[in-house]
């Protein structure tokens, strides 16, 4: 059983605008890590069907170990190489 909270709804919209879940969390996380410095969407369970599931898969792809080698590796998979120096180039940027 999740003991998790449910997201209340002005939560769930905000996360449901951030995350594209027609993409895997791989592919997510390939395009759009650099957005997301900070994560905590997976302390709660969303009422949207699959999205927790989706979050939790994202979460553990951003907390897994040696997560830049992993980011590079999707980043591959699913973006061109244009993509790829795009967002590079927006991490090298300061916060």
């Amino acid at each position: 059983m999740d003991s998790r909270p449910l997201a209340d709804s002005e939560y769930e919209r905000l996360a449901l605008s951030l995350f594209r879940l027609d993409l895997s969390a791989e592919e997510f996380a390939a395009r759009f890590a650099h957005e997301h410095v900070l994560f905590n969407f997976d302390s709660v369970q969303y009422r949207t069907p699959g999205m927790t599931e989706w979050v939790d898969r994202l979460a553990a792809f951003f907390f897994a170990p040696d997560l830049p080698a992993r980011l590079r590796a999707a980043r591959e998979k699913y973006l061109a190489p244009e993509e790829i120096a795009r967002v590079e180039a927006l991490e090298r940027e300061p916060l």
